[in-house]
């Protein structure tokens, strides 16, 4: 849809689940998750909902937020292995794959489970959510899962990082502050973390604009997931979406 409003144009019609949107700057795609079939899979359409690829074709190996590198070689995404159906509890690990789907390797390893990742603008590191201690924290580790540095410690949940366009910057969902959910900007070292949103409902899943200047999120606001934008500082509040359904993981397409 545009960012002014208006109709949304459909990309995809099918009776599957279609979710976790990404943009694939080199490529002028979208990428998506979706479970149309042997369960959760990684595919591809372009802008305009045509070309659909599968990338990845796994049964009984759910696959979520995937993530491509900077220069479109590389994905990065939450991966269960050996998940069936008669598993009560499926550990996500993180796991880098080239584009095509091939050359699957696991870069955590722990008893947690871990998810969003996302690639930071120069390509040589990935933020993620964890609860490898309890609760839900967001980390940053090289490319290759090394050098793994915690960024957010505290009681309540930190989840789905975004960096910034100049890589300077993440912004994050959290409950830290008790009852509801709200955005959370703070340095890509995990310093002076400072709210966006502030207010009774539930404000999260934030995606930068292309000029680091403004966020598209979703609020529960009026009762159901609407979406909206808002200027990094917290000011400027404008809602997009409007009706009786939920919406769900805006991403902002340059």
């Amino acid at each position: 849809m545009d960012v002014h409003g208006g109709t949304p144009i459909r990309l995809t019609n099918n009776s599957a689940n279609n979710v976790s949107p990404a943009y694939i700057s080199v490529t002028n795609q979208i990428g998506f998750v979706s479970d149309l079939q042997n369960g959760w899979n990684i595919h591809t359409i372009n802008t305009f909902g045509k070309n659909f690829q599968t990338i990845t074709n796994n049964r009984d190996t759910p696959v979520d937020y995937p993530s491509w590198s900077p220069d479109g070689k590389l994905i990065a995404a939450s991966l269960a292995e050996n998940c069936t159906p008669s598993v009560t509890t499926c550990n996500y690990d993180i796991y880098v794959m080239n584009a095509d789907g091939t050359n699957r390797k696991k870069i955590t390893d722990t008893t947690a489970s871990e998810w969003v990742p996302v690639w930071a603008p120069d390509g040589q590191r990935i933020a993620f959510a964890s609860d490898r201690d309890d609760d839900g924290e967001i980390y940053v580790m090289d490319k290759d899962g090394s050098n793994v540095l915690q960024l957010t410690n505290n009681k309540g949940y930190d989840g789905s990082p975004r960096w910034s366009p100049d890589g300077t910057k993440l912004v994050f969902e959290s409950d830290r502050d008790g009852g509801d959910w709200d955005i959370f900007i703070m340095n890509a070292d995990g310093t002076a973390p400072e709210p966006v949103t502030e207010n009774t409902s539930s404000d999260y899943s934030a995606s930068w604009s292309p000029d680091g200047n403004w966020l598209v999120y979703l609020s529960n606001l009026d009762g159901d997931n609407e979406i909206f934008i808002i200027d990094k500082h917290g000011q400027n509040q404008q809602r997009l979406t409007n009706n009786a359904y939920n919406d769900k993981s805006p991403i902002w397409i340059p």
